[in-house]
């Protein structure tokens, strides 16, 4: 036994002393063999890999126990020179970008009339590949700039709203039968949430003319319109305030008197009820008689109202209209017309 292991030291120790003396040797027949073999040795690395990745796991999981300090410098110094290798690509990235621009702007025509032969090369090199390349730059353009073209286009239509509105009609002009089934389709799809929507608008312009308010019409104001309402505007609120106009404006918003004098009678008889309310014993004949004949002439008028009626009174507290609340009015003790 101590002859075999005297003679796999001796082994050993040749095969070191072989190994340094043969260094560069080595080197260069095993880089040698991986280039001419580099298919087969990348497809034994995958399938070794693949057959072995737990044992693999295990095996850098405990290194990386064992060597927990020397894996985070290791990561440490990993991303530092990734995060280096990633700025120093945006910096090539711009200095190519600016030495392109520099090199486009010192002979505008010579760069157009090489970019136009190049795309014509192209063109004639792969026609498909052309307008295929040429479909997918502008797909992706598009999407990048989808909310600048939009608002474009918006602005485009309220600017001139003629051509839209010209293109619509000749497209419902071609497609006509299509927008017809479209419509009735989609009508029959949402028959009940139309029907409903139709009756809350029947409801709700019945209720406007009730109530003497005018039919609910909105409109788009287009921006020449929007122009003048704000000129308009701007000319009416900047005036000089002279003594001429604050004479004008007095006389055109000042309250009429017998308004003043029916708002003093109102007053009058509110803190004459109230004063009979807080002190019975002390309240009128006339007072009373006052109370009675508006009582008689308020019973006289309902009668009349109800004879004259020719729909059914409506009930005083109605279901609140979504589309449209009028705002609630403010009472401050004001006329009672």
């Amino acid at each position: 036994m101590d002859g075999d292991d005297e003679a796999t030291r001796r082994r050993s120790d040749a095969s070191r002393a072989y190994k340094k003396k043969h260094k560069k040797q080595i080197s260069a027949y095993g880089r040698k063999y991986r280039e001419e073999h580099r298919e087969q040795h990348a497809e034994y690395t995958k399938r070794y890999r693949a057959e072995h990745a737990e044992q693999i796991a295990a095996y850098r999981q405990q290194w990386r126990e064992k060597n927990l300090e020397a894996s985070r410098a290791a990561n440490r110094d990993y991303m530092r020179r990734k995060a280096a290798e990633e700025q120093a690509a945006i910096e090539r990235k711009a200095r190519k970008a600016a030495w392109a621009r520099e090199r486009y702007h010192a002979d505008v025509e010579a760069s157009r009339a090489k970019a136009r032969a190049d795309r014509e090369r192209q063109r004639e090199a792969d026609p498909e590949g052309y307008r295929e390349g040429k479909k997918r730059r502008r797909a992706t353009w598009r999407d990048r700039h989808r909310d600048e073209i939009n608002a474009r286009l918006r602005e485009k239509n309220l600017r001139d709203p003629s051509a839209k509105k010209a293109g619509a009609q000749r497209y419902y002009e071609r497609h006509a039968e299509e927008r017809k089934a479209y419509r009735r389709q989609y009508y029959q799809d949402n028959r009940e949430r139309q029907l409903a929507g139709q009756k809350r608008w029947r409801d709700r312009e019945r209720r406007r003319i009730e109530v003497g308010l005018p039919v609910r019409r909105l409109h788009k104001v287009t921006p020449a319109e929007r122009d003048q309402n704000a000129a308009a505007a701007q000319e009416f609120f900047s005036r000089p305030l002279t003594p001429q106009l604050q004479e004008q404006l007095k006389a055109e918003l000042a309250t009429p008197q017998h308004l003043i004098d029916a708002l003093h009678r109102e007053w009058d008889r509110t803190r004459a009820a109230d004063y009979q309310r807080r002190h019975p014993e002390t309240s009128s004949d006339t007072v009373r008689r006052r109370q009675a004949e508006e009582a008689r002439l308020d019973g006289i008028a309902r009668g009349i109202n109800e004879r004259l009626r020719l729909t059914p009174r409506r009930d005083p507290h109605p279901t609140a209209d979504q589309a449209y609340q009028p705002p609630a009015p403010v009472i401050d003790g004001g006329l009672g017309l």
